[in-house]
């Protein structure tokens, strides 16, 4: 079994700057409207099928 790496502040800071960036682009603004009429359609999905959903659309996008 590999040893399990330890998660560093640098490693933390990138991380939130490409999420900032993804949250900032287009792609998933288009994503995220997606979903909100997903869950106008579909109220009887659980959170987590929802996350599953949210999942396959950025892979897709």
């Amino acid at each position: 079994m590999q040893k399990k790496r330890k998660i560093n502040r640098w490693d933390r800071r990138r991380a939130n700057k490409r999420l900032r960036r993804l949250k900032e682009s287009e792609k998933y603004k288009k994503t995220e409207s997606t979903l909100d009429s997903l869950n106008i359609r579909l109220p009887e999905l659980t959170e987590k099928q929802k996350k599953g959903i949210e999942k396959d659309l950025v892979k897709k996008g």
